[in-house]
């Protein structure tokens, strides 16, 4: 086959790490679904199967050389760009690398393949989303690519159900699946439980990552600035469900605060403060952390900016590491779970306010899954403070605190550090690499406040 895997991912060779990349074509015939009741908000649809259409699509593989430990991630793709990202990936690659996982990236929508996005969309009434609009897969190699072909966002659903089940077959010695997707695909995965699941799925469990209050149609994501909802995933998920959203995913962008529900034996809800729907690590570090970086290396990588995408805004992204080192503990913990283990940890939901998220003394949101980046901090970090349009409003902000660290910084950050592993929201395996990135942002810090 011509030309290279088209995927905007890490950097750096996976054989680095024991890893060898592979891409497969998955064709034939995709159904869609519909209702026969209404999509209310406790997540229970009534569908059956609709109409069918032949498709063909393409899965991209990362499975270690030796050691598999059997379990695969399979992550919706994210649409949004116009291009396949896999953001996933990108936030938990060390851990899944760390414990010999394979993951997989499955091509469930239209856009990626054909072209079109809700970014494209939003760009032709303001052009700083053009920054973040990616060409189509035929468009970025015409000829690799000639075969594909999607009959619309309403067979996603089929696909991404029939992608798993080959992935037994793809990797031998596979004895189990999870589920994963972030925004936009998250949007899609709450469908996919609520609507689709109960026909029959291959996926062990869910982790949904930065969901919108108002979930994909059975059509597909519409998109638009209707984002508010109230649907929740339906209490009779056979597979366990982790939801994971940041301060822009609760009040902010994503406004999914109306979504909220309790935990339950099938369920888990962590609210992280402090983090935004994207950061520093996702849009920088992440691409070349192969983790053979140092720490000063990957704090560097991690500093804050403005111009994350070439495009200027107005305050200095979200520079906090929580997401990347939560979304590794979510995933552990998700596999655990599956395999009839404990349930994951719970956690306080955000302090919230009239709509607002509640403070502390410095600025920092109050309540959530509590971090060392929180409860010792360097900067005001935030979920939020771009909201003037254009897609800075994704991004948060980082705000410094005044002066240089107190003399106490690294012993205070060592046992916050330690209670959030004691509590199940960080992994041990994690703590040395997190211990000296404190020490050389607190070194930077220093210099800076100086």
């Amino acid at each position: 086959m011509t030309g290279s895997i088209s995927l905007i991912s890490t950097f750096f060779p996976l054989s680095e790490v024991g890893y060898v990349a592979e891409e497969y074509f998955l064709s034939g015939t995709a159904g869609s679904y519909r209702l026969t009741g209404s999509a209310g908000d406790d997540g229970e649809w009534a569908t059956e199967p609709d109409g069918l259409a032949p498709f063909t699509t393409r899965l991209v593989v990362y499975r270690p050389v030796e050691g598999y430990c059997g379990t695969a991630v399979v992550e919706w793709l994210n649409a949004s760009s116009g291009a396949d990202a896999p953001p996933i990936w990108l936030l938990a690659h060390r851990h899944l690398i760390r414990s010999r996982m394979a993951w997989v990236g499955v091509s469930a929508q239209y856009a990626p393949i054909h072209g079109g996005s809700v970014m494209a969309a939003a760009a032709e009434g303001d052009d700083t989303w053009s920054s973040v609009v990616l060409p189509p897969l035929k468009q970025s190699d015409p000829v690799r690519y000639a075969d594909l072909s999607h009959p619309g966002d309403a067979y996603g659903y089929d696909i991404y159900r029939q992608a798993g089940e080959l992935v037994r077959t793809l990797l031998p010695g596979t004895r189990q699946l999870l589920a994963a997707g972030q925004s936009q695909s998250a949007a899609t995965l709450v469908t996919f439980v609520n609507a689709v699941a109960p026909h029959g799925s291959p996926y062990d469990a869910y982790l949904i990552d930065g969901r919108p209050g108002r979930p994909a149609t059975l059509t597909g994501w519409e998109g638009g600035d209707e984002l508010d909802g109230g649907t929740r995933v339906r209490a009779d998920s056979t597979a366990p469900v982790l939801m994971l959203q940041t301060e822009t995913d609760v009040v902010g962008l994503m406004r999914s605060i109306g979504s909220r529900q309790p935990d339950s034996d099938r369920f888990r809800l962590w609210e992280l403060p402090g983090a935004a729907h994207a950061d520093t690590y996702l849009v920088g570090a992440a691409f070349t952390d192969s983790g053979s970086l140092s720490a000063e290396e990957l704090a560097e990588r991690m500093a804050p900016r403005r111009n994350p995408l070439g495009v200027d805004f107005p305050e200095p992204i979200n520079s906090g590491p929580q997401h990347h080192y939560v979304v590794q503990r979510a995933i552990a913990a998700l596999s655990q779970w599956a395999d009839g283990g404990p349930a994951p940890a719970q956690a306080d939901r955000l302090t919230v306010s009239a709509g607002e998220l509640v403070l502390d003394v410095h600025g920092n949101a109050l309540g959530g899954i509590r971090t060392p980046w929180l409860d010792v901090p360097l900067a005001v970090l935030s979920g939020l403070g771009q909201e003037n349009g254009g897609p800075a409003i994704m991004f948060g902000c980082t705000r410094p605190l005044p002066g240089p660290p107190p003399d106490d910084y690294l012993p205070a950050f060592r046992a916050a550090t330690d209670k959030a592993v004691a509590a199940g929201f960080l992994l041990a395996e994690d703590v040395p690499e997190i211990l000296a990135m404190a020490a050389a942002n607190q070194a930077l810090s220093t210099k800076n406040g100086s």
